[in-house]
């Protein structure tokens, strides 16, 4: 058996040679690698044996066993440092040839140091606290008047002040060619209903309590215990879906789950919770911009709204 985990090592490492730089080795009878992405479940080989268990740490790996045989596939294997800063290793398409990896959090801003960021958790969000947005606040705000990248504070009603579009994404520093930016609406529509299985892919979902949706990547693989009711609500809130803990939560991330919190408006300087999400896209419309709103009962990827109407940003960066 020995002998057999010292050629899985070799193999494994192989697979990734060309991808990241790590260094794979052996610790009590387990394959590690540093920074690992997730960690899959063990494998036990063969009947009678339940000493003879392997931690793979590589993300998407479907292992079979039979009898003192192992097969191990590895589906769209994210090495770490092939994910760029910031970003969550699933791959969503957002259309017919293009695919997208999402921010590990929704957009912040701070204007007293005049900083950007990303929440530390997909499933974090300020609510109130926008209420005290000014160009002086030195806490966060995470909602944002349309296109207002070069001037976050802004918090008129005045539809003409909204009128120029500047990206967000301009202020995130990034290494490489790709840079974050804003889903257009058709990438929005492409999301939550063009992509293979687009319907199975996203679903209502209360996370320790925290509202919102959960986006599933193109090749979706649950982990073992856990699963996923697909759509929204008919009757009910998003808990009547799907509800997790964050331990199982953290299972669900891990293998590429993206979470959008039911964060909420902001009106002028009033905030609105109305247990809703809405989320702008970078594309205008006839009334102001589309922007993706949902709430526990009904998903509007492709919605019209007013400029001055501010709302949630995440940010994505193309594979």
């Amino acid at each position: 058996m020995k002998k057999f985990f010292l050629s899985l090592a070799v193999f494994v490492m192989a697979l990734c040679a060309n991808a990241q730089t790590n260094q794979y080795f052996w610790y009590n009878g387990n394959l590690m690698m540093g920074n690992p992405i997730a960690q899959i479940d063990s494998v036990t080989f063969g009947e009678g044996e339940p000493a003879d268990t392997l931690h793979i740490m590589l993300p998407r790996t479907i292992i079979k066993t039979v009898h003192d045989t192992v097969y191990i596939t590895i589906h769209d294997t994210v090495c770490p440092n092939d994910v760029p800063e910031g970003a969550l290793n699933g791959l969503f398409s957002v259309a017919a040839d293009k695919k997208v990896r999402f921010s590990k959090g929704n957009l912040q801003y701070q204007a007293s140091t005049d900083t950007w960021r990303f929440a530390e958790n997909q499933y974090d969000f300020i609510g109130e606290g926008n209420e005290n947005i000014s160009s002086t606040y030195n806490g966060w705000i995470d909602l944002f008047g349309w296109g207002t990248g070069n001037n976050p504070t802004l918090s008129t009603t005045s539809t003409s002040a909204y009128s120029t579009y500047v990206e967000w994404g301009n202020n995130i520093d990034v290494n490489g060619a790709n840079k974050w930016y804003t889903l257009t609406v058709e990438e929005w529509g492409y999301l939550f209903g063009g992509r293979t299985n687009a319907s199975s892919l996203y679903g209502a979902a209360s996370i320790n309590g925290i509202n919102g949706v959960i986006l599933l990547p193109d090749n979706w693989i649950l982990p073992s215990g856990l699963t996923f009711n697909a759509g929204m609500a008919t009757s009910g809130s998003y808990n009547s879906v799907n509800t997790y803990s964050l331990s199982e939560w953290q299972q669900l991330e891990a293998n590429g789950a993206v979470f959008l919190p039911a964060s909420g408006y902001r009106y002028g300087k009033s905030f609105y919770q109305e247990d809703n999400g809405t989320y702008w896209s970078s594309s205008p419309c006839s009334r102001g911009a589309y922007n993706c709103d949902f709430h526990s009962n009904y998903m509007h990827p492709q919605q019209e709204g007013d400029l001055y109407w501010s709302q949630a940003v995440r940010l994505v960066i193309a594979e």
